[in-house]
């Protein structure tokens, strides 16, 4: 009898351990704001070319590999045009480096994918780490770390016949495959737009960084209250959008359904798009910003880059 229990508990723990391989697995594979990465993804930078005092955003890039240097091509996505700016900057070995968006790119508001490089083509250096300190003119303050994506397999992707090269964010394991990107993101809470302003970000990755990409995506989205009720709620965006939470279309109003001295949260998707994005708050008591959070996974998308 002693035996028989011995190896049901022998078998249980296996079990349990295989659970918490599959757990620790299935994280390291998620995108998120924690871990090194060969791709940074800034969900928002912005700056005011007139009075950089007032809205300005300083980029940190650090490069956390003791042993090896790194090139690290960077595009810029404004925002309002979907145009795309890039440069490249070269880290040292665990060299950090800063600059202002006012200095770099002013006067526009937008995104950064921040993409180790070799050659011109994307490569596998999971050791990079970043952050976004914002400043808004409206007094909005937040230090907003870089969502990473991993490389799945060491060395470069593979070239294009175009002097492009694609990366490919499916969670396989081909010299082009990185991590996937999210697909369901939320807003993990927000206080009552009574008391609070709350605004995001949200955008979809454009799928070329050489030429840019400007595409209407609707989005569909689910809002619960704190006693669990749900309303379900449509808009559009455009390669990057701001939006006040107050402005989404809300049966009965938001501020009924999510009255003074409560709290909600709200999920996004889209069938077509990735999804990322920021969320900024000022209240009366609690200020700041966050990545949202990312639910579930889309299941297979490619970015275009240039290869030189």
């Amino acid at each position: 009898m002693f035996t028989r229990l011995t190896h049901k508990l022998t078998a249980l723990a296996l079990v349990l351990c295989a659970i918490a391989l599959c757990s620790l697995t299935a994280l390291a594979q998620d995108p998120n704001d924690i871990r090194p990465g060969s791709v940074l993804f800034y969900n928002r930078y912005t700056s005011s070319a007139a009075n950089p005092a007032s809205e300005d955003t300083q980029i940190n890039i650090t490069n956390t590999d003791p042993n090896r240097p790194i090139n690290v091509h960077l595009f810029l996505v404004d925002g309002s045009s979907c145009s795309v700016a890039d440069s490249y900057i070269t880290l040292t070995q665990s060299q950090t480096a800063y600059f202002l968006a006012s200095d770099f790119d002013p006067g526009v508001r937008g995104y950064i994918v921040a993409v180790a490089s070799a050659g011109g083509l994307p490569t596998q250096h999971n050791a990079l780490l970043g952050t976004a300190y914002i400043r808004e003119a409206d007094g909005r303050v937040a230090d907003i770390p870089a969502v990473t994506v991993t490389k799945r397999v060491a060395g470069p992707v593979d070239q294009g016949v175009d002097a492009t090269a694609s990366m490919v964010f499916d969670g396989g394991n081909t010299p082009n495959s990185y991590d996937k990107l999210p697909g369901m993101v939320a807003i993990s809470t927000f206080n009552s737009q009574t008391t609070d302003s709350t605004i995001f970000a949200l955008y979809y990755p454009s799928r070329n960084l050489l030429t840019g990409e400007a595409s209407t995506v609707s989005i569909f989205g689910i809002m619960y209250n704190d006693l669990e009720q749900s309303r379900s709620l449509t808009f559009n965006i455009n390669c990057y959008t701001q939006v006040a939470l107050t402005s989404l279309r809300v049966l009965n109003g938001i501020n009924n359904f999510v009255p003074r001295g409560s709290t909600g949260w709200l999920k996004m998707s889209s069938t077509s798009r990735p999804l990322l994005g920021v969320v900024l708050n000022k209240g009366q008591i609690f200020n700041g910003g966050r990545n949202l959070s990312t639910i579930s996974l889309f299941n297979t998308y490619t970015i275009t880059v240039p290869a030189f």
